[in-house]
């Protein structure tokens, strides 16, 4: 991290203003957030550089913060070489299917490889962003020298034999995604978020689950269909587990990474529904600790050998001649070290589910998790029927097919995949991977319960739903986007208060989310920032709701009959979704935003037009409202 006392030591040595005092020798500093400048002085005595290139925001704010001149990575490149990257980093992802190394992955019908794909395109892209921008500046100065330290280093020796390398004492980090557990309270009034490292997250876990597992036993009841819910949502799926009662169907709840209960209204759902509960480590006996310690050995030796194929590796992690399998290979073996134990733990734990209890039919939300991939596994072998449910609004257009497809929210390997309306079957329908015979229409049953309610007046108030750059594309981690981002939020703010109305801001509940709340406080201290709690209370209480990214509350503010303004601010190449199509009239650039709220406030015809054109979309993507459960219930009776 770039500390203002290792700034200010840069400062002294390239001069106040940023250039160099010496340009006899062409040189160039790259910098990223890891970068610990407090040893450049000893990597040459009267070393100089005329040129610093930061490699992400926070590096850049931090040179910005002290008037460094610099320039960032990503004006190197297109925006047509940065969707390059992205397709790039789909290819790459797939490591695990290579016929000649994909034995080694393998444990059963298991691919670890694929389990851990997840956490491999969280890291890739973020290293391919950089090695791509450095290829770029390397073909624009070759003959230049390049003073970096870290992956930067470790990227510029591929390209270059003029690299110099500032040593550093500091001990590498790796984090990858879900190291760490974002924890939301209730406590009163107050609403707090903190986050706990994964490990210490599954202790509290398991020390809770004891007690929930005593409570909520499944009990078996005779000519019943046992139906294994996998890491569903408690209070997402409060409505389904209510109606359940009714029903010749018993609900069995399982999470891994997910616990069926985690606050005094999820204990209420549970207790008040006939839901059962399984926890992972009610399964866990002697006999079982040693088999998991069998399949974790088993695992490792298989990876071990997967690290002497460097030749086939060598050549698969390359472009246009570089191979980067040497760079990448020491993050790769971290993040198998850190998962092996979890893995085999997770595998041998849902094979004891599957011989403990009978399960008729099992229900998912995503193809992609780990806890996900085991099940579909254990369930094609027992031959269980296996559900995929529609999660939320998705990108619905052929730019998205790549994306949707790495998230995990097609059918590939579920039986029946229960989407919302009319518009995401026709959508799946012209996928060609896609089996059309899979799909059936369902609505969601989270939305049986929701109602607009009448605040008696307008509440003169503006809910913008804050979901920052997505971490999942390159273009999310752009400088110029994180900054035009930040702008775009800026404007909104002030153009909100600035026409006297209380503006309340609902973060994404995301680990990725950039914190403008400082800069937000600065404008105005009567803004309220909300990481917390229900949205279909925020949404009931405002009179506009604004979206910056295409996100599901979209479509949930119109369920509730409130006019959405879409603002979308970074362009990821997904192309443009039906909803966006449909209502391109509040669909508008930040120019636009004040007219357009203007024109929401205080023309009723307009508005009125505006929210009869969200109630007829609505009608087309979501179907069953009010019935959801009871349909889905139904059809899980006659499978």
């Amino acid at each position: 991290m770039i500390t203002r006392w290792k700034i200010f030591l840069l400062m002294i040595m390239i001069g106040k203003n940023g250039k160099s005092n010496s340009i006899s020798k062409s040189t160039i500093l790259l910098i990223d957030s890891d970068s610990n400048l407090s040893k450049i002085k000893t990597t040459k005595k009267d070393f100089h550089w005329n040129k610093i290139i930061s490699f992400d925001y926070d590096s850049h704010k931090n040179l910005n913060l002290e008037n460094i001149e610099h320039e960032t990575s990503d004006e190197f490149i297109t925006q047509e070489e940065t969707n390059e990257i992205q397709n790039h980093l789909y290819t790459f992802s797939k490591w695990y299917d290579v016929k000649s190394i994909q034995k080694y992955f393998m444990v059963g019908d298991l691919n670890i490889g694929q389990l851990l794909q997840e956490q491999f395109i969280d890291y890739m892209i973020k290293f391919l962003k950089k090695f791509f921008e450095f290829k770029k500046i390397y073909e624009k100065f070759p003959n230049s020298t390049f003073i970096s330290s870290g992956i930067l280093y470790e990227i510029s020796a591929i390209f270059s034999s003029n690299v110099q390398k500032i040593d550093t004492d500091e001990e590498v980090n790796y984090d990858f995604v879900h190291d760490k557990v974002r924890i939301d309270l209730n406590l009163g009034k107050n609403k707090i978020n903190f986050s706990l490292s994964s490990s210490k997250y599954k202790k509290i876990k398991h020390f809770s689950e004891k007690f929930t597992q005593s409570l909520f036993e499944p009990k078996a009841t005779p000519n019943s269909r046992n139906v294994l819910l996998v890491e569903l949502s408690t209070e997402i799926y409060q409505n389904l587990l209510d109606e359940s009662r009714n029903y010749n169907v018993n609900l069995i709840q399982f999470g891994i990474r997910r616990p069926a209960i985690w606050s005094m209204n999820t204990f209420k759902i549970i207790k008040n529904s006939k839901c059962g509960i399984i926890t992972p480590d009610s399964l866990i006996d002697s006999k079982l600790k040693i088999k998991i310690q069998e399949q974790e050995n088993l695992i490792t030796n298989q990876i071990s050998d997967l690290y002497k194929q460097d030749e086939i590796l060598f050549k698969y992690f390359s472009y246009d001649g570089y191979s980067f399998w040497h760079t990448i290979k020491p993050i790769i073996q971290k993040l198998f070290e850190k998962k092996v134990e979890e893995i085999a733990r997770d595998i041998q734990t849902i094979k004891t589910l599957f011989q403990r209890i009978k399960i008729d039919t099992i229900m998912i939300s995503s193809e992609i998790g780990i806890t996900e991939q085991i099940v579909i596994s254990e369930s094609k072998k027992h031959g269980i029927k296996l559900i995929l449910l529609q999660h939320g609004i998705y990108y619905d257009t052929k730019e998205a097919v790549g994306t949707n497809l790495s998230k995990g929210l097609y059918p590939i390997k579920s039986d029946k995949f229960l989407v919302w309306g009319k518009i995401s079957e026709n959508n799946l329908k012209n996928i060609s991977i896609i089996e059309p015979t899979k799909l059936k229409i369902i609505g969601h049953p989270k939305y049986d319960s929701w109602k607009s309610i009448s605040m008696g007046k307008d509440s003169s108030s503006v809910l913008l739903t804050l979901t920052g750059p997505e971490h999942m594309f390159i273009q999310g981690h752009q400088i110029s986007n994180i900054i035009k981002f930040e702008n775009h939020v800026e404007q909104i703010c002030r153009t909100v208060v600035a026409m006297k109305k209380k503006l309340i801001i609902k973060i994404h509940p995301s680990f990725h989310v950039f914190d403008f709340s400082e800069m937000i406080k600065k404008i105005s201290s009567d803004i309220e920032i909300i990481s917390t709690g229900s949205i279909m209370e925020l949404i009931n209480s405002c009179d506009i709701m604004i979206a910056t990214n295409y996100t599901t509350a979209i479509l949930e503010s119109y369920l509730l009959q409130k006019p959405v303004i879409c603002l979308p601010i970074i362009d990821y190449n997904l192309g443009i979704p039906t909803l966006f199509d449909f209502n391109a009239e509040t669909n508008i650039s930040i120019e636009k935003l004040q007219m357009s709220l203007e024109k929401l406030l205080h023309d009723k015809n307009f508005k009125n037009k505006t929210i009869q054109r969200q109630d007829e979309f609505v009608k087309n993507y979501l179907t069953e409202r009010e019935n959801s459960s009871k349909k889905l219930l139904e059809y899980i009776e006659t499978i």
